[in-house]
């Protein structure tokens, strides 16, 4: 029963109602435990994880962001470029011509005239005078571009060093090499010399070696005698 202000109660009465009252707060707010100490601590670090992986997380996502960005607005001349490729120092594709002349993919000979025709040019030539080692019309490729070759020019066998040479196969696969003689007197002529060797002169031979990529085509026509 409700006490009423105005009627004076005996202290003992006063006692009692407030037992029961605080006896009556503390059941209707009595809840289970959440567990033991030690699982209430577990499961607060976990949080705490959570929440820092979390954080971690979009840190990383917005410096990806931040990179990608960053890459996108480089100037194309500004990004680093690919490793470039190895090469060989001998037999390297012919470079860009300094002097703007297309590669040269089509080399003719012709023993008869001892002249050389490429790229729009015609120069003369020494050509073998004995053996034969052209018989007819041949159609090679060059094999191989290379700036010193060591091979014999003469019927001794003795072998010396050739600047210049562009090397291509015979019709029985034999080798023959263009190269720069070093002697403008044997060029135009027949030397027996030559054997299965074309001779230029040397600042002829050069143009060449610069001009022409490997897997040029050569055309011998003419007599070799």
């Amino acid at each position: 029963m409700p006490h009423d202000p105005s009627d004076p109660a005996a202290p003992e009465d006063v006692t009692g109602r407030l037992t029961d009252a605080l006896r009556e707060v503390a059941a209707q707010g009595r809840r289970p435990a959440p567990g033991s100490g030690a699982a209430v601590r577990r499961r607060a670090v976990q949080r705490r994880r959570t929440r820092r992986a979390g954080l971690v997380s979009a840190g990383l996502v917005v410096a990806g962001t931040a990179v990608l960005a960053a890459t996108a607005l480089l100037d194309p001349a500004d990004r680093p470029a690919p490793p470039p490729a190895a090469t060989a120092s001998t037999t390297a594709p012919a470079p860009p011509s300094p002097d703007g002349d297309s590669p040269v993919r089509d080399i003719r000979i012709d023993l008869t005239t001892l002249e050389l025709r490429a790229g729009g040019r015609t120069f003369p030539i020494s050509a073998p005078g004995m053996n034969e080692p052209f018989r007819g019309d041949a159609v090679a490729r060059v094999t191989e571009r290379l700036r010193h070759a060591r091979f014999s020019s003469s019927p001794t066998g003795e072998t010396a060093r050739h600047d210049w040479v562009l090397a291509f196969l015979g019709p029985e696969q034999e080798p023959h090499y263009l190269y720069g003689t070093g002697n403008t007197a044997d060029v135009p002529g027949r030397r027996a010399s030559t054997l299965s060797l074309i001779g230029l002169r040397t600042a002829d031979a050069r143009w060449l070696y610069a001009h022409t990529v490997v897997g040029a085509k050569v055309t011998i026509t003419g007599a070799g005698t």
